[in-house]
């Protein structure tokens, strides 16, 4: 997997068109709504002389914000994804799990003699990283979670963050460090 950039595997490219169309369906559900609300209100007003649906228009106008908000953080994260997965390569890496926290287990350099437990721990340590979800989305907590203690592909961004995927997701997910130790329930 190393070498060439992650956006050259053509899975790689199909992963970011299907991220990047749940963006646009969030902005394109939010613009809906704001015509929703803006047409609900005009029809109000205007033919039924009652300006007593404003419950509905609120209604619209919380849910346009909402998915506009969602749409636009979706398609500024998608532009992210694409320049990290346009400059570095994919990452074979071990999935670890525990409650909101993840933990990276890149694979060894080196495989050295026998050592100790201790020192295999303490080496696992030193090529592990701590990271959470950037979403919470219930449904894709699950398919990260689902691959837990398995084989996942990451590839690093330049601020430190990651993008994950697996085989067969057909979906990117963003990760970010943690600033302070995962404290007590380590993966």
């Amino acid at each position: 997997m190393q070498g060439s950039p992650a956006w050259d595997m053509p899975e790689t490219r199909r992963s970011y068109a299907v991220y990047r169309l749940g963006a646009l369906r969030w902005l394109g559900g939010g613009l809906g709504c704001a015509a929703l609300a803006v047409g609900l209100s005009a029809y109000a007003v205007l033919v039924l002389k009652r300006p007593g649906l404003g419950v509905f228009i609120v209604a619209a106008a919380i849910l346009a914000i909402i998915g506009f908000g969602a749409g636009v953080g979706g398609l500024l994260r998608a532009q992210r994804f694409r320049r990290a997965l346009q400059r570095a390569p994919w990452q074979q890496t071990e999935l670890r799990v525990a409650g909101a926290h993840l933990r990276l287990v890149f694979a060894a350099a080196d495989v050295g003699a026998d050592v100790g437990a201790d020192v295999g721990t303490a080496q696992e340590e030193a090529r592990s990283v701590d990271v959470r979800l950037m979403t919470t989305s219930r449904w894709r907590v699950r398919t990260v979670v689902g691959y837990r203690d398995s084989e996942v592909l990451v590839c690093p961004a330049n601020d430190g963050s990651f993008v994950l995927t697996a085989q067969g997701t057909k979906n990117l997910y963003g990760l970010l460090p943690l600033r302070r130790p995962a404290g007590r329930y380590r993966p």
